[in-house]
């Protein structure tokens, strides 16, 4: 069986670095920027095959420079086939 594991985190950044923040954590494999505002809060979605595997791109997020904060707000486990079903 071979699981998916979807997360959704919340990211605070200081402003002035909030742009090669952003290019930096969309360089990170598994990770997608859904929203961000112009005080530096960032909503990222994370995708990655355990959940070690997502706290482990949460560590990486956490050491780019002007990142503050990353906490994680959801996640969800569903087995690949199950999504592969559901999605066209």
């Amino acid at each position: 069986m071979v699981e998916l594991h979807i997360a959704s985190c919340v990211a605070r950044i200081r402003p002035e670095a909030m742009d090669a923040a952003v290019v930096q954590i969309e360089s990170t494999i598994g990770c997608e920027i859904s929203a961000r505002d112009a005080i530096g809060k960032v909503v990222i979605v994370i995708e990655g095959a355990s959940t070690g595997a997502l706290l482990d791109q949460m560590d990486e997020i956490r050491k780019i420079p002007g990142v503050l904060n990353v906490e994680m707000v959801y996640q969800h486990a569903e087995e690949e086939s199950v999504l592969k079903e559901l999605l066209p």
